[in-house]
C-alpha cells in the first residue's frame, strides 16, 4: 500500500528517475519498494543488488530504509 508521503511521479528525466511529489522532506524514509519505484527498476533488482551497488539502505529493526536525500546523493555519484 502506498502512503501519501511516498506517492511518486515521473519527472521526465532520462533513465526513468522519479521524484517525490508534494512538500515532503528529503529526509523521508523509503522502503526498498519505494526505491524500486523511484529508480524505475524491478523490486527484485533492488533487493538483489543493494549491497553490491552501494544503495544507501540502513537497517531499522528488521526493515531496510533509505533517506531520499541519501539516495539522490548515491544517484549523483553513479557513472553515466
Amino acid at each position: 500500500m502506498e502512503s501519501d508521503a511516498m506517492r511518486l511521479r515521473s519527472n521526465g528525466s532520462a533513465g526513468g528517475a522519479r521524484e517525490v511529489s508534494g512538500n515532503h522532506s528529503a529526509l523521508a524514509l523509503m522502503s526498498p519498494d519505494d526505491v524500486a519505484t523511484y529508480l524505475a527498476k524491478p523490486k527484485s533488482w533492488v533487493y538483489g543488488n543493494w549491497r553490491s551497488q552501494g544503495i544507501p539502505f540502513k537497517k531499522v529493526g528488521n526493515a531496510l530504509r533509505c533517506r531520499l536525500a541519501d539516495l539522490n546523493e548515491w544517484l549523483d555519484r553513479q557513472t553515466p
